[in-house]
Parts: structure tokens; sequence; C-alpha cells
């Protein structure tokens, strides 16, 4: 069994077609058909029915549960080879949501810089929920996430750094502005202005919606926190954001939620439960865990 057999294998499980994955891989038919017939033979079981009369492939249950373990090898494979990749080049591919590197970033880079590990990071900027699954896939080495509860996945180790809260966030000249707390449910009628999906402050925001009968509008969706807070500081919507996202220089009045139960911005550090880490890589855990936000 060789990596080309599995590749093929998976490419033909997804095409359905010999055809169309010889074509791929610019290889004969031939060649795809005894590959899987050494699969077969090397398994001891049949993988692959060719149903003559519907011109159609079916795969049989050894096929369907074999090829959730190819695909898996050839993840860790691409995985691996990322990984050297990045050691060969001595960097850290570090993911670091928006938010979270505007108001620990600073501060961060001050102490990477002293230990000498600032020239070797390579930041990824994106949404927590897409950085946990490019770190996952491989392409990060490690990231600082943001989510409404601690990430339990066998995959990955995670290091809790900080909880914050929730804030409203409304125009010095809203109505609300002159409060200092309210609750979620009193906003029924307001406009919001969020953050794209790729954010935790969604998963926060559906969670106190579920309890509503009715939801209140988003009317504009932006990754750019310095556009939602414009937004909001010119009255055109309010806006539900981590505490951590609002500075006082902003224009912008924060009142907390008055909620018996609302979710709490989680910070954590992660990286793979498979990854050995380099000394570069653990003098930043180590940092990080040592400066906690």
């Amino acid at each position: 069994m060789n990596i080309k057999e599995l590749s093929y294998f998976t490419r033909l499980y997804h095409e359905n077609n010999f055809t169309k994955v010889a074509q791929y891989f610019n290889v004969s038919q031939p060649t795809i058909t005894a590959a899987i017939q050494r699969l077969e033979k090397e398994l001891d079981t049949q993988l692959v029915i060719r149903d003559q009369s519907h011109k159609e492939l079916i795969f049989t249950e050894s096929g369907r549960q074999f090829e959730k373990h190819a695909e898996q090898i050839l993840q860790e494979l691409k995985t691996a080879r990322s990984e050297i990749r990045a050691l060969n080049k001595e960097k850290v591919r570090f993911g670091l949501p928006p938010i979270i590197g505007s108001y620990y970033f600073p501060f961060l880079s001050a102490r990477l810089s002293e230990k000498k590990l600032l020239q070797n990071l390579e930041t990824y900027e994106n949404g927590s929920k897409v950085l946990l699954n490019r770190l996952i896939n491989g392409q990060l080495d490690m990231a600082l996430l943001g989510s409404v509860r601690s990430i339990e996945d066998a995959r990955l180790t995670q290091l809790g750094l900080a909880r914050k809260q929730f804030k409203i966030i409304v125009g010095p000249q809203h109505p609300l502005a002159e409060k200092r707390t309210v609750a979620f449910k009193d906003l029924i009628h307001e406009s919001f202005i969020q953050l794209d999906e790729g954010f935790v402050h969604s998963t926060a925001f559906h969670l106190l919606t579920r309890r509503m009968r009715r939801k209140p509008e988003i009317i504009y969706r932006s990754n750019d926190i310095q556009i939602i807070k414009g937004m909001v500081a010119n009255n055109v919507g309010i806006s539900f954001l981590t505490e951590m996202a609002v500075f006082p220089a902003d224009s912008v009045v924060a009142l907390e939620l008055s909620d018996e139960k609302q979710p709490e911005f989680l910070i954590s550090l992660a990286y793979r439960a498979n990854h050995i880490l380099t000394p570069m890589q653990k003098g930043i855990v180590d940092l990080l865990t040592e400066n906690k936000l």
C-alpha cells in the first residue's frame, strides 16, 4: 500500500468515475484500476463494485469505511509536510483573531521581541472559527482563539488564558447611552451591526437570541471592527461585542448585559495534541501562559 494508491482511491470515492480520476492524475485508466485491485488484495476485501447495468460504481461498506481512514492518513501526511516546511524556515505560523490581536498583540510583541522570538512569528488574522479549522488541518502551528465554551477536541491541546464579558455598544446619541445596563430581551426592536459569521460573536449572539421568540435584525456585517464601531458611533445601529474590542478613546458607549445567564468570551492558546513543540514554540507557550490576559 502506498500514498498514490490512497490518493487514487479517495479521488475515486468522490468522483465515482475511473476516467475522471485517471485524467486528474494524468495516468491511464488501467493504472487506477490496478491500484484499486492492489488495495483490495492487501485488505482482503472488496472496496468497489462496478454495476455494469447502470454504469455506476458502488462502494461497499468496507470501501466507505476505508475511505475515512485514507482521508485521515492523507491529511496527516499533508500536515506533516506543512509542519516540516515551517520548521525548516524556523517560522511559527500563529493564528490571531483581529480583536484579540488589537487588544493583546502590542503587549505580546514587546515580550516576543525581548525573547528574540518576534522575527520568527508569521501571524495569520481571521475569526476564531476559521483559525480553528486551519489549526486542525495543519495550516497553523498554534493560535489564540476566542470561544463561548472550552474547546473540547482530542486533536488539540488548549490552555485557558482569560475570560471576558460581552457588551452592548451604542452611539453617544442613542437613547440607551444614558443607561449602564440593559437586558438583551429589551433590544428586540434594535438594528444590529455585527461581525461576520466566522467570529465567535455570532455563536454568543445566537445563544442569547435562542431564548427569544423573535430575533433582532442584523442590518450589516463586517470583519472590520473599526467600521462597526464607526457605524455605531454614527447611530446607524448598535452592536454586540466583547469588552476587549472597546477602548476608552472610542466614540461609543458600552453597556453591561443584565441577563442572569449570558455567554462569556473565553480566550485560549491552542495547538495540535500530536504536535511536538520546538524550543521556539515552547518559548511562545511559556511566554503566553506566564503573561495571561
